[in-house]
């Protein structure tokens, strides 16, 4: 992996200095990604030149320009990656303005058309925003291939004072949860859900 910290400044004085800094960008180049990092600004220049945007079509640029380069494999560089995508927090939701763009389902790790994702979190998960966003490769139905092995009662449960499965609660204590943990086990697939320690508010 390679960091690269790029600075924006205005054009050069008289004299020939640089001009002041009105923007950093830091980006990661990765084996098959351009990953943006962190990028700060001058916010006052930036309410008029938009400067957050500017830096990310610099790098769009950067990364066309890779790819376009014959010094590297033809892939080595295939996308630029923007981060994390929170669906209900405005600071995040700028990244769906650059199409065409993707969403990476964090069950199947595979990546879906923005649209499609976007559609898939607001029809599934209104609260959460956290579920499958594609299928099983190979397969229209999400249930065929959920592993065979899989067991709610195995299922870690945080009761506050101990972690217990959720295998050991008397009838009355699943009655109370099953339907909470079912929604849970919906959202983030049984080959992981496994991984978690559930916590009920």
């Amino acid at each position: 992996m390679l960091t690269i910290c790029q600075q924006y400044r205005l054009s050069t004085t008289k004299d020939g200095d640089d001009g002041p800094l009105i923007a950093v960008s830091v980006i990661d180049l990765l084996p098959h990604c351009f990953s943006s990092v962190y990028t700060f600004y001058d916010p006052i220049l930036s309410s008029s030149l938009e400067l957050g945007k500017y830096t990310v079509l610099r790098e769009l640029e950067f990364v066309m320009r890779r790819r376009a380069s014959k010094l590297y494999p033809e892939d080595a560089v295939s996308g630029y990656y923007l981060g994390y995508y929170i669906h209900d927090n405005p600071k995040m939701t700028y990244k769906s303005s650059y199409r065409p763009s993707q969403l990476l389902c964090p069950v199947y790790k595979q990546w879906v058309d923005f649209d499609a994702g976007r559609r898939r979190l607001e029809e599934e998960s209104p609260v959460r925003h956290c579920c499958a966003l594609g299928e099983p490769a190979g397969s229209a139905n999400v249930s065929s291939s959920k592993p065979s092995s899989f067991r709610v009662d195995d299922l870690l449960l945080d009761v506050g004072n101990c972690i217990v499965n959720v295998g050991l609660l008397n009838a009355e204590g699943r009655g109370i949860i099953d339907s909470a943990i079912q929604e849970f086990v919906a959202e983030v697939g049984e080959d992981i859900s496994h991984k978690f320690v559930i916590k009920l508010h």
